[in-house]
C-alpha cells in the first residue's frame, strides 16, 4: 500500500509555515530519531505533509478559530428537499474555512451536511449521503418525514484549527525504504501534533484497515479526502470512521453528487 500521492506545490514546507507551525512536527522527528531512521528520509517524508482543517468541540482544546461547523442536532435542509432517512452527523460551514487551511479546491461558501448510518454501513449503498447547500439557499432544521426515526445527537459547535497531516501507514519503496516505519511514527505521535477532533477536512485519512482514497475501486482520477468524521463524539460501541472522497476536479467544479463514501472500523 502506498498512501502517498504526489504533493501539490502548495504542500511544500515553506508554504505551510504561515498556516501551521512546523515546530509542531518535532514529536515526529524525535520519535524517528529514537528509531534511528535516516534524517534525510525523515525530512523527505515530512515534505509530503498536507494541511487539513480539524473541527473540534469546545472543551477538548481551547477554541483556536471560528465556529466552522456543528455535530448533532437537526440538519438545516433546503426547503422543499426531503431529509435523508439517515443519522445526521455533522455540518461544515465552508465560508468559515479560510483559503490555505487545506490543499483542497473548496467552494468559498455554502454548507456541507453529512449523513451516515455508522451502526450498519455494510447493508447497502445508501448508508451515507452528503448534501451540499449553496449559500443563500432557504433552509429549515427538521427531521425526516414519515415513520423513520433517529435519535438526534446533542448539538455541539465545532471550532476550526488548521493542522498538519501525514500518513499513519506507509510502504517500503525505493523513495522511502523505511516507509512502514515512518507511517508507524505518525501513528505514535499524531496525538501530540493534532487535536483529534471528530471532523477533518482535507489532509490524509486515518487508516485502520484500508485507505479510503487509494484502496477502493473509485475509478481513475485524482481522488482526495474531502472529509472524515468519527470518534467518541459521534459513535457508540466500536469506534468507526466515515470518509467522503472525491476527485479533485469534481470538487473544484462543485460536483458533490460524485462523492464516494467509505467506512472503516477498529
Amino acid at each position: 500500500m502506498d498512501p502517498l500521492e504526489p504533493p501539490d506545490p502548495l504542500d511544500s514546507l515553506a508554504s505551510l509555515a504561515s498556516s501551521a507551525s512546523l515546530d509542531s512536527l518535532n514529536p515526529f522527528r524525535d520519535e524517528a530519531r529514537s528509531r534511528e531512521l535516516p534524517e534525510d528520509e525523515v525530512e523527505r517524508w515530512l515534505g509530503t505533509v498536507r494541511r487539513c482543517a480539524t473541527l473540534s468541540p469546545a472543551g477538548r482544546t481551547a477554541p483556536a478559530g471560528p465556529v466552522a461547523g456543528r455535530i448533532g442536532g437537526l440538519p438545516p435542509m433546503p426547503e422543499g428537499e426531503d431529509v435523508p432517512e439517515l443519522p445526521f452527523l455533522a455540518l461544515v460551514d465552508l465560508a468559515a474555512i479560510p483559503p490555505g487551511a487545506t490543499d483542497l479546491p473548496l467552494p468559498k461558501d455554502g454548507t456541507l451536511l453529512f449523513f451516515a448510518d455508522t451502526e450498519d454501513p455494510w447493508g447497502d449503498d445508501d448508508w451515507a449521503r452528503l448534501v451540499h447547500v449553496p449559500a443563500g439557499t432557504p433552509v429549515s432544521e427538521r427531521a425526516p418525514d414519515g415513520d423513520w426515526e433517529s435519535e438526534a445527537l446533542p448539538a455541539q459547535d465545532l471550532y476550526l484549527t488548521t493542522e498538519l497531516s501525514l500518513p499513519n501507514r506507509g510502504e517500503d519503496t525505493e523513495e522511502f525504504p523505511h516507509g512502514m516505519a515512518l507511517g508507524s511514527v505518525w501513528w505514535e505521535t499524531s496525538d501530540k501534533v493534532q487535536t483529534g477532533g471528530p471532523v477533518q477536512i482535507g489532509g490524509y485519512p486515518w487508516v485502520w484497515n484500508s485507505n479510503p482514497v487509494t484502496e477502493h475501486d473509485h475509478g481513475p482520477g485524482d481522488w482526495v479526502l474531502l472529509a472524515e468524521i468519527g470518534g467518541e463524539d459521534l459513535t457508540e460501541g466500536e469506534l468507526g470512521i466515515a470518509y467522503w472522497v472525491i476527485r479533485r476536479g469534481d470538487l473544484s467544479a462543485g460536483r458533490f453528487d460524485r462523492v464516494r463514501a467509505c467506512f472503516d472500523q477498529v
